[in-house]
């Protein structure tokens, strides 16, 4: 908990330290801040170093160039123009996308009717033996029922016995 609170003294003194550095640049420091300046630039190199990218910051800053300005109106219509074009970019490459589709489909279809081949579906044809007919004895069973005690003889499904006309 201590590293914490150590990290965020840490923070805000580079933060005091980067904006009093800041206001010695603009040179809008009182005499005591000037000399505390002062000493950090004669003592500590890091410090030193971060003076030297200010000033260069500080030094260029004046000669850039002003971008023109422009009315809200202009500028706002020129940012909604461009997300207009995106969208209606966007739209095109769907309903294009869409159309070509459709086309192909549709001339994948016609190929069929009007083409040399004629392809039509096809189903498998075998010629399965026909199966033997439902027979049901309600009042005259085909095998006897074994009674109780008798042997039970179980006949196979393809036997002849079964299949019997």
């Amino acid at each position: 908990m201590t590293d914490n609170f150590d990290g965020e003294r840490s923070g805000a003194l580079l933060d005091e330290r980067f904006e009093l550095l800041s206001a010695y640049l603009d040179d809008e420091v009182t005499a005591s801040e000037r000399q505390q300046v002062e000493a950090w630039l004669a003592n500590d190199a890091a410090f030193q170093h971060q003076y030297r990218q200010m000033q260069k910051i500080h030094q260029a800053f004046p000669q850039m160039s002003v971008p023109s300005s422009q009315s809200a109106q202009a500028l706002s219509t020129g940012v909604f123009g461009k997300i207009d074009r995106q969208r209606n970019r966007k739209l095109a490459w769907i309903g294009g996308g869409t159309i070509a589709a459709t086309l192909v489909a549709a001339l994948t279809g016609l190929s069929g009717l009007f083409g040399g081949n004629n392809h039509q579906f096809q189903f498998a044809a075998s010629k399965a033996k026909t199966p033997a007919p439902l027979m049901l004895a309600l009042n005259d069973p085909i095998l006897a029922m074994p009674a109780k005690g008798e042997q039970v003889i179980e006949l196979p499904m393809s036997s002849p016995e079964v299949n019997a006309d």
